[in-house]
């Protein structure tokens, strides 16, 4: 079947494993798989599901670099990726360029096989709302960030947008994409990243999610159920730089956040200064271990919103709080499913709505309502 992406009908890329289905039927697909997760527990009708644009959508990528340094091929390995329909056009727009500059900087490419080479990935993150970027080189080693920043001038003055430019550094001959170290070459250290009426600096290695439209529904729709409960004592776990907790600011008395990285917590809090919102107040800190500390705060309403492997043992901190409401928001139906099975005999779902941020593919995020029995 003939889709609107060419990568796909080529063969060159099927990351997109939904793509040959109508939206509509993706939707009823993602709505049965959820429903299945959650059988044995007792689930209210659904919310209207929380639609996308098909394309130009995603304002994140993440990119591997192979070939050689003539013809370096950015995308995924064996495949060039230069205009997938899914990225931001203002992405779109810069690879052509940077496939260019890894040329005139001589920026070996990685060769897995051998271990050989300099450049692994480039992750580039556009704000659209404030028309700003960031672009990080991702190394095996410092040897070619000099070359780098001897031709950035050339990207900068090319696409005005371009405020970040930063080199991560990954030696680890794995899968893995991003190393621990982050290496800033503008004096810009960040984005301005919008969603709603709220503006974050938006540092490279702090998570956001790629989809801002349905991100910024998803954040809208939880601060709404927090306005109709009437609760004003909020805990958000795992909370990234605080989109939560800013989105709910309104309605709270006093809120805390709570993220295990470090530098994501400096951005939130200096978002909550800047913005005046002296309720809200975030610490880094695991998760799973801040029973003691959200004990002593009494929150009434927890948020989680954990990674895809669900809560584990962070489950504790809501068994042992016991707050009158919990909103979960979840990329993973499975893990989901797990984590609201071990609260059933504490709290009933009330809500339960899927954001569809991830169309094409059979990801989704959904977002649920628990009350106290």
């Amino acid at each position: 079947m003939k889709t609107f992406c060419s990568y796909y009908n080529e063969n060159k890329c099927k990351s997109c494993d939904l793509i040959e289905s109508s939206y509509s039927e993706q939707i009823t697909l993602k709505q049965d798989v959820l429903s299945c997760s959650l059988q044995g527990l007792e689930v209210p009708d659904f919310l209207t599901p929380v639609t996308s644009s098909q394309t130009h959508f995603r304002n994140k990528a993440k990119l591997v670099v192979s070939g050689t340094l003539e013809d370096p091929v950015i995308g995924i390995l064996g495949s060039e990726l230069l205009d997938c329909p899914l990225h931001l056009q203002k992405i779109n727009e810069l690879l052509p360029s940077l496939k260019s500059f890894i040329s005139t900087a001589k920026l070996v490419p990685y060769d897995i096989s051998q271990r050989t080479g300099e450049l692994k990935g480039l992750i580039l993150f556009h704000g659209e709302a404030t028309n700003e970027t960031y672009l990080r080189f991702v190394l095996r080693s410092k040897e070619a960030i000099d070359r780098i920043k001897k031709y950035q001038s050339t990207l900068l003055s090319a696409f005005p947008h371009l405020k970040c430019i930063s080199v991560n550094i990954q030696p680890i001959p794995q899968a893995i994409l991003e190393g621990e170290e982050e290496i800033f070459l503008t004096e810009r250290t960040s984005i301005l990243h919008r969603l709603g009426d709220i503006t974050f600096r938006l540092g490279p290695r702090a998570f956001v999610q790629t989809n801002q439209v349905v991100a910024s529904t998803l954040y809208g729709t939880a601060a709404n159920w927090i306005k109709e409960a009437r609760l004003k004592k909020f805990v958000e776990l795992y909370c990234g730089q605080g989109a939560f907790s800013f989105f709910a600011a309104p309605y709270l008395e006093s809120g805390l956040g709570i993220e295990i990285n470090e530098d994501a917590i400096n951005v939130a809090n200096e978002t909550a200064q800047e913005f005046k919102l002296t309720q809200l107040n975030f610490k880094s800190a695991d998760a799973a271990s801040v029973g003691d500390m959200v004990k002593q705060f009494a929150p009434e309403i927890i948020l989680v919103n954990p990674p895809r492997r669900g809560l584990n043992k962070a489950i504790n901190v809501l068994l042992n709080n016991k707050p009158e409401m919990i909103i979960y928001s979840s990329c993973n139906h499975e893990t989901l499913a797990h984590d609201l099975k071990e609260l059933k005999n504490n709290y009933r779902i009330s809500k339960i709505q899927i954001f569809d941020m991830f169309p094409n593919s059979s990801h989704f995020e959904t977002l649920v309502e628990l009350k106290r029995l």
